[in-house]
Formats: C-alpha cells, sequence, structure tokens
C-alpha cells in the first residue's frame, strides 16, 4: 500500500502492555469436577451400606448434578450444567452398585460438545460420584441468523445461543466472518471445516494470547474474515479484521501459515493496539481512522475522511 494518503502510526505508548503478553500456548486446561449427588437427605456415615441400599440413598439423581467450578471462575454458559443433567437422565435409574455405572457416566458426559476429556472417575459414597473433565472455552463465535453460537480453539462449535457476540469473562468473542449464510444449518457438535474460518479461527486464538482482558474490551466487537489469506500480498490484504464503526484492519496472513517473512504476530497486536489508543484520547485529542495496515513493521493507518 502506497505512503501518500496513509500516515505512519507514531504513538508507542502501547508497546510495554502488549509486548509484556505472554502466549500461553501448551497451557493445560482446568480440571472441573462433576458431581452426582445421591436421592436422600442426609446419610449417617457409620450406617451400613446394606441400610443404605434398602433406604434407597444409592439411587443417583441427574437433577441433583453439579459443575464444580475453581473459585474465581466465571462466565461459562449457565446452561451446560442442564445439558449434563438431561444427557444423564437419559440414561434411566442410576445406583452406585451398578458395576458399569462410572463408565456408563463418563461415555455419556464425553460426547457432550462442550467436554474436551474426561478424566478419573470415582464414587464418593456415601455422596455419589465425582468425575473430571476438561471443558472446552470459547474462543470465538459465529453468527446464525440473529443469533451466536461460540466455538472453541480446536473448531468445535458450542451449545448456547446469544443474540450477540457473548463474553464469558474475556472480553467479547470475535465472530468468524464472512457473516453470510454459511452456518445457517450448522449445530452444537459440529466442526468448523472451511479453510477461511479455520484461518480465521487462528486469529481468535491469537488475540486472546496476546492481548490483555483491558486491550479486549478496549478493541471492542470483531469480525475475522480470513477469505483472501491465501492471496495476502502487498497489494492483497489477506485477513481483515472489522471493528466498530466501519474500522478495517490488513492483517496479512493468520498465524495458521507457517511463513518465515510474515511479521511476527505480537508486532501485529501491537499495532492494532496502539491505533486503538489514539481513538481512546481525551475529547479534542482523537485521532479517528478508518484503515489501519498492520503487516509491516512501520505500520500505516489512513485518517478518517472528513474528520475535524
Amino acid at each position: 500500500m502506497g505512503q501518500g494518503t496513509l500516515h505512519s502510526l507514531r504513538n508507542r505508548g502501547l508497546r510495554n502492555r502488549v509486548e509484556g503478553q505472554r502466549s500461553k500456548r501448551g497451557a493445560s486446561p482446568i480440571w472441573f469436577p462433576v458431581v452426582l449427588c445421591l436421592v436422600g437427605l442426609s446419610w449417617v456415615v457409620g450406617n451400613l451400606k446394606a441400610d443404605a441400599s434398602q433406604r434407597g440413598f444409592t439411587q443417583l439423581d441427574a437433577s441433583r448434578l453439579s459443575l464444580s467450578l475453581p473459585s474465581g471462575t466465571r462466565g461459562l454458559p449457565k446452561d451446560w450444567t442442564e445439558m449434563l443433567a438431561v444427557k444423564l437422565s437419559r440414561l434411566g435409574e442410576l445406583t452406585i452398585q451398578d458395576e458399569v455405572l462410572v463408565d456408563r457416566i463418563c461415555a455419556e458426559i464425553a460426547a457432550l460438545p462442550f467436554v474436551r476429556e474426561v478424566g478419573g472417575a470415582r464414587v464418593l459414597w456415601p455422596d455419589g460420584v465425582s468425575v473430571d473433565v476438561r471443558l472446552r472455552e470459547p474462543v470465538a463465535c459465529i453468527c446464525l441468523g440473529d443469533q451466536y453460537l461460540p466455538v472453541s480453539a480446536d473448531g468445535m462449535i458450542l451449545p448456547s445461543s446469544w443474540p450477540e457476540p457473548p463474553d464469558f469473562g474475556r472480553g467479547l468473542l470475535p465472530v468468524i466472518g464472512p457473516v453470510d449464510r454459511t452456518f445457517q444449518h450448522a449445530m452444537p457438535g459440529d466442526r468448523l471445516e472451511e479453510a477461511r474460518h479455520l484461518d480465521g479461527l487462528s486469529v481468535a486464538v491469537s488475540m486472546r494470547e496476546h492481548l490483555s482482558l483491558q486491550d479486549l474490551h478496549a478493541l471492542g466487537p470483531v469480525v475475522i474474515d480470513a477469505t483472501d489469506a491465501p492471496r495476502a500480498a502487498v497489494n492483497v490484504a489477506g485477513t481483515h479484521l472489522y471493528l466498530a464503526d466501519a474500522r478495517d484492519v490488513y492483517f496479512g496472513l493468520p498465524p495458521s501459515y507457517d511463513s518465515p517473512g510474515e511479521l511476527p504476530e505480537a508486532h501485529k497486536w501491537h499495532s492494532i493496539m496502539e491505533a486503538v489508543e489514539l481513538l481512546l484520547r481525551p475529547h479534542g485529542q482523537i485521532q479517528d481512522w478508518d484503515l489501519l495496515d498492520a503487516r509491516w513493521d512501520t505500520p500505516t493507518l489512513r485518517p478518517r475522511t472528513g474528520y475535524q
């Protein structure tokens, strides 16, 4: 892109903040215990198991299932626990005397699209059964008409729909574009398959790895369109990030491409946040723009036409 109508970004105020973010690739997901409780108001530990069976305390009640989140964890869809309970209730009557009970419960939990992995399971006599699971974390979303469904980092479409891009405690989820009718028949449990969507997803993952929560809030809603990513060149933008108020960011190749000559992701995100900082200045000092090219060592932006 020529330099005639574009002006170099000069504000470097966010460099320390963005460069200080460290990539979290390879970080282990958190294990969440799922506890299925026994029917009954109480149980005295000293009573015999045989007596417990006669009293009906060995029957498991899926309606009393709980998803125990670690302290400080928040923002996961509330209906996931309900889906767990419905799934297990279809097994019929469950008792801890059933020798294959734990395997059956684990298999049903593992089949849920928001469960990434099922770990250890154990009977908690006389309280119930506890199963350790790793949940898929929403990192982006897709648009289905007037609803948005979250998507995990491995491309799994997750349950729970929202009237706008949701925020699960880590800023608004970016939308995997282009926003067209591609996903009109998509269902939870499906996976993203098209290269343009997987490329866009890699940008969404990169965004969460390199930007702080403060940065994500400042960035606001984002649509990631990687349709032209394979054609990225000096005169082809490649991946577009569409921000609020009709702002366009040229991102170039997504992180899913292994290109030795491509500018590092961290540098691109740093340039983007510098440009966002120009929009957050006090009234009268804002520098508005409608186009940012973040593909180069010296990023360039175009002031919005008619800006005063």
